[in-house]
């Protein structure tokens, strides 16, 4: 198995098939526009000590949960504007939406999702698919856009957000003791259809996205 990888993807395609500044997809149409590349992170849906359901970060290398046998999962958080509500915001994408951004991506009509709106329309609870991702027209942001994006930028932390926790802070919000850690790993056990990136992607650089493009 390759090199997990957490933090800014140098390209769609090198994912795994998170006032509030995060976006909500409410049942209905949600159109938005991404200003950034995606950040990859994984999370674990589990019980803590209390019985109590769980969505934790995965701590990648000692985990103690993926040495439980829990399965880890591939999210990505991408900075977008709301149309609805006409600011940026924090969005944070399941492999459903992601692989159909994935698809439109790598389409030469459209190409990067940053370079034109999508609509994803959230279906009735217990839909298959949850959510349907339509592109519009290409269209270059306003200068007002450019600018608000900018600023939202400036002082969001994509990369730190999307960094792993450590194990002992996992521990911590399972309520797992010490003497509860295993001696050896179990290896992960991920979802089939993740595709794992082979190299680090850089978590540390600004966004590269060209806005007078």
């Amino acid at each position: 198995m390759g090199t997990k990888v957490v933090g800014k993807l140098d390209s769609w395609g090198d994912a795994d098939l998170g006032g509030n500044d995060f976006m909500q997809f409410e049942e209905g149409n949600n159109p938005i526009r991404m200003i950034t590349s995606p950040y990859q992170f994984y999370i674990h849906w589990a019980k803590d000590q209390t019985g109590a359901n769980r969505k934790v970060r995965c701590a990648l290398e000692g985990c103690p949960l993926c040495q439980q046998g829990e399965k880890a999962q591939a999210r990505w958080f991408v900075g977008v504007i709301n149309r609805k509500s006409g600011k940026p915001a924090i969005a944070e994408i399941g492999p459903q939406i992601f692989k159909q951004m994935l698809g439109l991506a790598k389409k030469e009509k459209w190409g990067d999702p940053r370079k034109y709106d999508v609509d994803i329309e959230r279906q009735p609870k217990g839909s298959q698919p949850l959510y349907i991702v339509s592109p519009e027209p290409k269209e270059a942001l306003t200068d007002e856009e450019k600018g608000m994006a900018k600023e939202f930028l400036a002082r969001v932390d994509l990369a730190k957000m999307s960094a792993a926790p450590t194990v002992d802070e996992v521990r911590e919000k399972m309520g797992l003791s010490a003497e509860k850690k295993t001696a050896s790993a179990v290896d992960n056990d991920f979802d089939d259809s993740a595709v794992v990136a082979d190299t680090p992607a850089e978590t540390t650089e600004d966004d590269d996205f060209d806005f007078d493009k």
